[in-house]
């Protein structure tokens, strides 16, 4: 099963591969938001301080990415894909990008496994009634 019709719109699922190579992107884009402020940080504020204050734009990017413009986090928006609500088929918001993202960062991997089952979903879509779709 590829597609799913929800308000009466079909729409296709991303692959597996794409929601892996999309959270892989995202994860470069943590890496630079971490390290960036980190490094300028450090010269200014000492290297504790830095790295409380650097970690902070990581953190909600982490949490808040698929609240961005249409439910398409900077790696999702690479691989052509977006978070959706599996009921209204609106894109996700923030609210529903923090509920589905704070179960991946307390479960890390273990929140991975349930991408297998008929829907694709991770435990965290789940929670949030989300789904990762394909752009058309």
């Amino acid at each position: 099963m590829d597609q799913i019709e929800i308000a009466g719109r079909q729409y296709r699922y991303a692959t597996r591969f794409e929601r892996w190579l999309g959270q892989f992107l995202d994860g470069l884009v943590y890496v630079a938001l971490v390290f960036i402020p980190i490094f300028l940080l450090h010269f200014m504020l000492g290297s504790t301080v830095a790295v409380v204050l650097g970690s902070i734009p990581a953190l909600f990017y982490l949490l808040l990415q698929d609240g961005l413009p249409e439910g398409q986090s900077l790696g999702k928006k690479g691989v052509s894909s977006r978070v959706i609500n599996a009921t209204t088929g609106r894109p996700c918001g923030f609210g529903e990008s923090f509920v589905r993202n704070i179960s991946l960062v307390i479960l890390n991997w273990i929140d991975w496994i349930f991408i297998f089952g008929e829907r694709r979903q991770r435990l965290g879509d789940k929670l949030a009634n989300t789904v990762v779709v394909k752009v058309d």
